[in-house]
C-alpha cells in the first residue's frame, strides 16, 4: 500500500511538472522574442530622437550613443549625405518606409530587425536596429533544465511525503488487522490503542466496542454453561447414592460406574467452561493429527462390526482455524453419521488433503445407500431418528473457520460429505499418502478414492 502511495504522488508530481512545464516552454520563447522585438522598436525610436538632433548640435552625441549599445544590439544609422554610422546590420535586402515616421520590422539571421525612415532638414536619414535572438534559446534551455531537476527533485519530495503520510495510514491498517486476527484466534481481551487517520481510529474505537460485545456475550455464554452444569451435579449425586445403596443388586456396577463417567464429563464441561478461550491454545489445531486419532479411535467399532476404514492423508501439518475440542467433535460427528446410518460391514474412506490457498479439506465416503434428503445438514432435521444437531455441528464449525460443508454422492453410491476448514496458506507441506495401521484397508480402496490415491 505504500508503495502504490509513493507511485501515484510521484506519476502525479512528473505529470503536473509536463502540463505546466510544456506551455512554460514555449511562453519563454515568446517572451524572449517579444522582448527582442521591443527592444528594437525603442532602440529604433532613440536614434531617430538623436538623429533629428544631430542636425542641428552635430553627431558626436550619436555616435557615442552607438558605441555604448550592448553586444546582442547592432544599430546602423545612414543620413542623406551618404554618411554612415554604426555597424552595418546584416540584413538583405532591407525595406525603405515609404514616408518618414514609418516603422517596419522582420526577422533576419536570428535577429529581430526594427526599420525606420526619419526626415531630417537636408532630407531623409534610415535607421536601422538589430536585437540578436540567440538569447531565446539559451532561454528555453535554462528552463527546461530548470523542468528536468524540477522531475527529479519534486518527485523525490513527494515520494517522501506519500510514504510518510501512507506509513501512518499502513501502521494503523496493520495493527487493526493484529486485532482483528487476534480476535479470530480467539483473544478477545485484544484491543486497538494506536493512532492514525481520524477515520481509521473510528474503526479502530467500533473494533474495541465489537470486541467487548463478544466478550460479554461469550463470557455471559460459558458462564451460563458452566452453571447449567453445576446444577446437574444435583441430581447425579442423587442417583449415585442410591445406586451405591444398590450394590447387591445385579448391573448396579455398571449403572454407578456409568454415573461416575457422567459426573466426570460434567466436570469436564464446568472446566472447560470456566476456562479462558485464550488459554486453549487459541483457534489453531492440526487437521491431520485430529483425523488421525480419531480414526484410531473409532477404528475399534469398525473392526466389530466387520467394517474397511481407510485413510488417506495427502498432507501433513494441514493447520486448521478451530479448536482443537471443537475439531474433534466435528470429525467425531461425521464418523458417527456413518456407523448410525449406514449397515454394518459398510465401509468407509477417510480423506485429509490440504488446500492451496491454506487450510485443509477432509472428506468422508462411505458404502450406504447415500443421502435422501441433503437438507439433513439443516439444524434439527433428521431422517434417521436423531436429534438432527450432528452435521449441522460440523457444518457451523467449518463455516466459522472460513470454510463450508458439502454433500454429495460417493463413486460406490454411498454418501460422501466434504469439509474444508480456513487457515493460514503457509500452515502445508506436501507428503505422500499416510495409511494408518488402526485401519484395515479394503481391496477396493484405491477404487474409490476419491483424490486419486
Amino acid at each position: 500500500m505504500r508503495r502504490k502511495f509513493a507511485l501515484v504522488s510521484a506519476l502525479s508530481t512528473l505529470l503536473t511538472i509536463f502540463l505546466l512545464g510544456v506551455p512554460l516552454i514555449f511562453y519563454a520563447r515568446y517572451a524572449h522574442l517579444a522582448q527582442a522585438d521591443h527592444d528594437a522598436v525603442m532602440q529604433a525610436q532613440t536614434l531617430a530622437t538623436l538623429t533629428r538632433e544631430s542636425a542641428e548640435s552635430g553627431t558626436d552625441q550619436l555616435q557615442s550613443w552607438i558605441a555604448e549599445q550592448q553586444a546582442n544590439v547592432r544599430a546602423t544609422v545612414v543620413m542623406p549625405s551618404g554618411a554612415r554610422y554604426g555597424a552595418p546590420v546584416p540584413c538583405l535586402p532591407q525595406p525603405n518606409p515609404d514616408r518618414p515616421g514609418d516603422l517596419e520590422q522582420w526577422t533576419c539571421n536570428g535577429a529581430r530587425v526594427a526599420s525606420l525612415a526619419v526626415a531630417v532638414p537636408d532630407g531623409q536619414a534610415q535607421i536601422d536596429v538589430a536585437v540578436d535572438t540567440a538569447g531565446a534559446s539559451e532561454a528555453t534551455l535554462r528552463v527546461m533544465a530548470a523542468l528536468a531537476a524540477a522531475a527529479v527533485v519534486l518527485p523525490a519530495l513527494a515520494l517522501a511525503v506519500a510514504d510518510r503520510l501512507a506509513r501512518s495510514v499502513v501502521r494503523t491498517a496493520g495493527e487493526l488487522t493484529d486485532v482483528a486476527a487476534s480476535l479470530r484466534q480467539g483473544q478477545l481481551e485484544a484491543r486497538y490503542s494506536g493512532d492514525g487517520p481520524r477515520e481509521l481510529q473510528q474503526l479502530g474505537v467500533t473494533l474495541n466496542t465489537l470486541a467487548a460485545r463478544i466478550e460479554a456475550l461469550v463470557t455471559n455464554e460459558r458462564e451460563s454453561l458452566a452453571d447449567l452444569s453445576h446444577r446437574l451435579r444435583t441430581p447425579i449425586t442423587s442417583l449415585m447414592l442410591q445406586a451405591e445403596a444398590l450394590k447387591d443388586q445385579p448391573g448396579a456396577d455398571r449403572l454407578l460406574a456409568g454415573l461416575h463417567e457422567l459426573n466426570g464429563e460434567v466436570t469436564r464441561v464446568i472446566r472447560h467452561a470456566r476456562k479462558p478461550i485464550a488459554a486453549e491454545g487459541g483457534l489453531t489445531a492440526r487437521l491431520d493429527e485430529v483425523v488421525s486419532e480419531r480414526v484410531s479411535f473409532w477404528a475399534v467399532l469398525a473392526e466389530e462390526q466387520g467394517r474397511t476404514c481407510d485413510l488417506t492423508v495427502r498432507d501433513t501439518g494441514c493447520h486448521v482455524y478451530v479448536p482443537q475440542a471443537e475439531l474433534e467433535a466435528a470429525v467425531d460427528v461425521l464418523l458417527e453419521n456413518v456407523f448410525t446410518h449406514t449397515p454394518e460391514e459398510a465401509g468407509m474412506r477417510i480423506t485429509v488433503c490440504g488446500l492451496p490457498g491454506g487450510g485443509a479439506e477432509l472428506t468422508i465416503d462411505d458404502d450406504g445407500a447415500g443421502f435422501a434428503d441433503h437438507r439433513v445438514v439443516e439444524r434439527g432435521r433428521s431422517t434417521g431418528g436423531s436429534s438432527g444437531l450432528g452435521l449441522d455441528i460440523a457444518r457451523r464449525t467449518a463455516t466459522i473457520s472460513g470454510g463450508r460443508l458439502v454433500l454429495s454422492a460417493a463413486s460406490s453410491g454411498g454418501a460422501r460429505v466434504t469439509v474444508s476448514f480456513g487457515g493460514p496458506a503457509s500452515s502445508r507441506r506436501p507428503a505422500a499418502g499416510v495409511r494408518l495401521p488402526e485401519c484395515r484397508s479394503s481391496a477396493a480402496s484405491k477404487e474409490n478414492d476419491p483424490w486419486g490415491a
